[in-house]
């Protein structure tokens, strides 16, 4: 059993590694670290702000007027993200954000009046939650397999862990020697270097929509909440989301209300509490390499969910430092273990088409469930105690979990949607007009095929039986002995002699080992011409290609 572990987590590793030699993912991930540091280290700016202008009270007002906005304007951003596509609408999120958070540091740098302050820095809050929708986006279609996208989810988790032990220890440097202004001018700049990497990101995971107006925005909207709503997978991960998100938001509040109201040890225990919460992220991180490749990911995110809630119910016995530092470690590796978990399974259940809605919506109950965390936790002090409050905050996970067991255990056999195939015939025109359903139906007819550099993958008049999407790789198409074009990721070959009953037209032969996604002649020509729009594209570019070998 031990030995079957470390392979497996080895099989893990190497996934990992492999993310990060696609290079694109890479960039991707890189502008993801880059934006996380940027919020958090932002968070941490306003706070301290509001927290010398007008003490504990002022800083919880600047976080309402921070978070309740971004609420509200995650869906409709989402929405946006939808109707761009996914590198577009990550390069315009990220240059959004550049824009409000350098606004933000010329109020503070002006010192102008702090409600003022706190309107502008609420435009930066906002434009952040733009974000996470168009990665959860952007990640299927630059993934070249399932078994990738997980382990990108698991790069995701460790850049939001470090980054949250990071970027606020970072910015505490900061602000010893410069003011809360110099913070949000970093942050621009991160977020301005995240919109030059995202712009660089291949346009094939970019989804073109069908329809640019006002009117199909909002239906966007409305059908991503119509899945939240009306799709019971998805409504119970997303309302654990804002549980959880609850319990971050009030880990930050405990931390200082254990140190002085309980241990009497002084800010620097909070500080400890709150670092070991954050290091607890660290090793959650290292955890989330076990979800690769995994079938059932429910049980983990059933497991996560209980830990981080009884972490908190099991503090109020004895408060004690030492257990403190304890329980807040495990509650923060619960927190990521659970984050890359209910990701992985949003990306499974949610139908891609309004995949960017989802997460947003997501995003936007994540942003109300911080704010009513830390809400919550002085009105339960002040009602019983801190050990009512870390009874009553902790409990909340365990009791939804408990209520909702059956539906959580049942969420495996729910996630098939194979995102990452249909992120991949998206980017190929004749299949990206295809309705959503029709699409997922020909996404479940694809199958895997791998080809070593070398191999001719469909050899000049031979009969034609299938159509292949290149998934990772580059092939050589050769007619006659003349070189007509080489195809790499998002292209596609084999159509010609489906379409017109023909033999192989072409050799194609990989000239890198290839990963390929192969189409049976009947399921191609099925899925074509039930639909005239993606028949007359097939045609066209049919005919392109003949002219030009033609030629």
């Amino acid at each position: 059993m031990e030995a079957a572990n470390r392979s497996a987590l080895t099989r893990a590793a190497q996934t990992v590694a492999a993310v990060i030699r696609n290079d694109a993912l890479r960039r991707a991930e890189t502008a993801f670290a880059l934006f996380t540091a940027a919020e958090l280290g932002s968070w941490v700016a306003i706070l301290v702000y509001a927290y010398r202008q007008g003490g504990a009270t002022e800083a919880g007002i600047a976080a309402a007027v921070q978070l309740v906005p971004a609420a509200l304007v995650a869906p409709v951003l989402g929405a946006a993200v939808d109707r761009l596509g996914g590198v577009r609408g990550l390069m315009w999120g990220y240059v959004l954000q550049c824009v409000t958070m350098a606004a933000t540091a010329v109020v503070l740098a002006a010192d102008v009046a702090p409600w003022a302050t706190y309107v502008v820095a609420a435009t930066a809050a906002s434009a952040v939650t733009a974000t996470r929708p168009a990665h959860a986006l952007v990640t299927p279609a630059l993934a070249r397999s399932p078994l990738e996208l997980g382990a990108a989810n698991v790069v995701s988790g460790w850049i939001t862990a470090a980054m949250a032990l990071a970027a606020p220890a970072l910015v505490g440097l900061l602000l010893i020697v410069a003011p809360p202004s110099a913070a949000f001018a970093a942050a621009a700049v991160a977020t301005g270097c995240a919109a030059v990497l995202a712009a660089t990101l291949p346009r094939t995971a970019d989804v073109p929509a069908q329809d640019e107006t006002v009117w199909a925005g909002v239906a966007q909207l409305a059908a991503g909440v119509k899945v939240v709503v009306g799709n019971r997978p998805v409504r119970l991960l997303v309302g654990l989301i804002g549980a959880v998100s609850m319990l971050v938001g009030a880990a930050d509040v405990l931390a200082v209300t254990l140190a002085l109201g309980v241990l009497h040890l002084g800010t620097g225990a909070a500080g400890y509490l709150t670092a070991a919460f954050g290091g607890g992220g660290i090793a959650g991180a290292s955890v989330t390499l076990t979800l690769i490749g995994r079938r059932r990911i429910a049980p983990h995110l059933l497991v996560a969910a209980l830990a981080g809630g009884l972490s908190f119910v099991l503090l109020a016995i004895d408060p004690t430092l030492g257990l403190s530092l304890l329980l807040f470690t495990t509650a923060g590796a619960a927190r990521i273990v659970f984050e890359v978990a209910a990701q992985t399974l949003l990306q499974r259940i949610a139908p891609t088409h309004v995949l960017s809605s989802v997460f947003a919506s997501a995003e936007g109950l994540t942003m109300a469930g911080l704010a009513l965390g830390s809400l919550v936790v002085p009105l339960l002090v002040a009602f019983g105690g801190v050990r009512i409050a870390l009874v009553g905050v902790g409990a909340l996970l365990p009791l939804l979990v408990l209520v909702r067991l059956r539906a959580l255990l049942t969420l495996d056999s729910q996630a098939t949607v194979p995102v990452v195939e249909i992120s991949l015939l998206r980017a190929l025109p004749m299949f990206a007009v295809l309705p959503p359903l029709e699409l997922e139906g020909v996404a479940r007819s694809l199958i895997e095929v791998e080809a070593p550099a070398g191999t001719r993958i469909v050899v000049e008049g031979e009969e034609g039986d299938r159509f292949y999407a290149v998934a990772d790789g580059t092939v050589e198409v050769v007619t006659s002995g003349r070189t007509l074009r080489r195809l790499g990721r998002a292209e596609g070959f084999g159509e010609i002699a489906l379409l017109h009953d023909i033999p192989r037209t072409a050799t194609v032969t990989a000239l890198t080992d290839v990963h390929l996604y192969a189409l049976e002649r009947n399921d191609f020509l099925l899925a074509l011409t039930r639909h005239a729009s993606a028949q007359e594209l097939a045609r066209e570019i049919v005919a392109a290609r003949l002219h030009h070998a033609a030629a």
